[in-house]
């Protein structure tokens, strides 16, 4: 479970399977706040298992979200959830990743990690993106995504390299 999903109003001691989620997370939510409230209360209730990830599954994902273009639109909670569902899939579960955040979704697709959305409708399609100069068009490394044109100078924008069909979503619930 992601930030957006409790941000979204999903309460962990609601559902009826396991729920789990990573240390970061709660860092993400406004302090006082009803997100925050249900992620403290779920996990001191032992509904929600809040779980730091193995540093193998978050040098995976980083690696994974460098080479489609996401690593820099994650936070580092967003890669923990994601190392996360890896270390949790490698343990024999299933997981399914809550979240409303179209790069988690982006990822989650090319790990093969099932996905859910709760406000949107989630991804239809998985890109891979490519970082660029749109005044003079010459391509960069997603490495290089927040530096400047070395030509021109001008700010480098992302666009969509290779678009391939999602595959089905799963509900949350």
């Amino acid at each position: 479970m992601d930030t957006s999903a409790l941000v979204m109003g999903l309460n962990p001691s609601a559902l009826e399977h396991e729920v789990y989620s990573v240390p970061t997370v709660s860092s993400e939510l406004i302090p006082n706040s009803f997100a925050l409230a249900r992620f403290t209360t779920s996990r001191d209730l032992g509904r929600l298992k809040v779980r730091s990830p193995t540093q193998g599954s978050v040098k995976e994902v980083h690696e994974v979200s460098h080479r489609v273009g996401d690593v820099g639109t994650l936070s580092r909670a967003d890669l923990e959830v994601l190392a996360l569902s890896l270390d949790l899939k490698e343990s024999g579960l299933s997981p399914t990743i809550v979240s409303d955040d179209y790069a988690i979704q982006n990822v989650a697709e090319t790990l093969g990690v099932r996905h859910a959305s709760l406000a949107t409708f989630g991804i239809a399609s998985k890109f891979d993106w490519i970082y660029y100069c749109p005044a003079c068009f010459r391509r960069y490394k997603v490495e290089d995504a927040n530096e400047p044109c070395r030509v021109c100078g001008t700010h480098l924008k992302r666009k969509v390299a290779r678009k391939t069909r999602a595959k089905k979503k799963t509900s949350p619930g």
